[in-house]
């Protein structure tokens, strides 16, 4: 079977054609929902995902009409994506995110109909005095992810997920292999803002973390713990101005630091925190990936229980999720793909 997916995040889009199982044409463009909450329309977006859409079929010779189905992901399924699917409550699966999954043609975009792939909500009511605020998460796209690395690994749950990137997503995996619940950070986006654009910018090097410093690391998530993000992320310009450290070692304290917090929100939150029972499975890009599976390892409740992803399935997951809704979806649907 030939199929498509689109993972469309914030800044950045991927395409992928499979022959079953196999990518065997990708593609990549540089952008992503923040073009249209920038500009107010996906004229941008539109285009980008038509050349990328374009080049991933020409690397492998075939046209739009071979393809059997085409799967949508991501924040592209938002308001300021290219079509909006409500997300869907937890607990959820395969089968009710098949369920939720609509079928719709863009012509601007392809001519053959693409299968756009909701989010998930925590089965939480935040009410009117926010009393259940902390308690209440969204995602989307890491759903589809989520259970890519299920699939790839053979893992069954109860276990907990930590996919780190521009917004950390925590998400529990229940005995049903369904979602149950998740917990998002800023991690990743508030590192690259204070690098950048605050006065920490002098004391870190452009290319921020390029090689994970374990003792840097900890450090910084120590003094997070003791004084809190702010002093904390202050403490990176103490260190350039009276320590003997280099810009990597300083951009893994400042990660450090954000991280710290992260860890303390994975114990006390109320929306999903670990138990030290279960699994913990740590995905996204190796920097992060490796920077988070340090500091849970000097968790003595759950150290024991870390396992890493490698590379192939992190880049993998995705494309794996998408392509177990969508067969699920075209089964469902009796073997044929239905526009609504």
């Amino acid at each position: 079977m030939l199929l498509m997916t689109i993972d469309g995040g914030t800044t950045n889009t991927r395409v992928r054609v499979l022959s079953n199982d196999q990518v065997i044409g990708k593609a990549c463009a540089p952008v992503g929902v923040r073009n249209t909450a920038i500009s107010g329309s996906k004229d941008t977006l539109l285009d980008g995902l038509r050349r990328a859409t374009r080049e991933a079929l020409e690397m492998v010779g075939i046209k739009e009409k071979d393809l059997e189905l085409v799967t949508a992901s991501g924040m592209i399924t938002s308001n300021v994506g290219i079509y909006e699917v409500p997300h869907i409550s937890t607990p959820a699966g395969v089968e009710e995110l098949a369920a939720g999954s609509r079928l719709v043609k863009i012509p601007e975009l392809m001519d053959v109909p693409i299968l756009f792939i909701p989010g998930i909500k925590n089965n939480c009511h935040v009410g009117e005095k926010a009393e259940n605020l902390e308690a209440m998460d969204i995602m989307r796209g890491e759903e589809t992810e989520a259970l890519g690395i299920l699939e790839l690994l053979s893992l069954r749950g109860p276990l907990t997920m930590i996919l780190p990137g521009s917004h950390t997503k925590i998400i529990k995996i229940n005995e049903r292999n369904q979602i149950a619940g998740c917990l998002t950070t800023m991690a990743g986006e508030i590192f690259s803002t204070l690098a950048t654009e605050t006065i920490l910018a002098d004391s870190i090097p452009p290319n921020l973390v390029s090689r994970v410093d374990p003792e840097m690391i900890s450090r910084g998530a120590a003094i997070s713990r003791q004084v809190g993000l702010t002093r904390g992320c202050f403490s990176t310009r103490i260190m350039s101005q009276f320590m003997p450290t280099d810009g990597e070692q300083r951009a893994n304290f400042l990660l450090g630091v954000i991280l710290g917090q992260d860890l303390i929100a994975m114990k006390n939150s109320r929306a999903c925190a670990l138990n030290g029972q279960d699994k913990i499975v740590i995905g996204g890009p190796l920097p992060l990936r490796l920077a988070l599976y340090t500091l849970l390892a000097e968790e003595p409740e759950v150290k024991d229980k870390l396992v890493m992803l490698d590379d192939e399935t992190v880049e993998m997951s995705t494309a794996v999720g998408a392509r177990k809704i969508g067969l699920y979806y075209v089964e469902r649907a009796g073997g044929v793909a239905v526009r609504v």
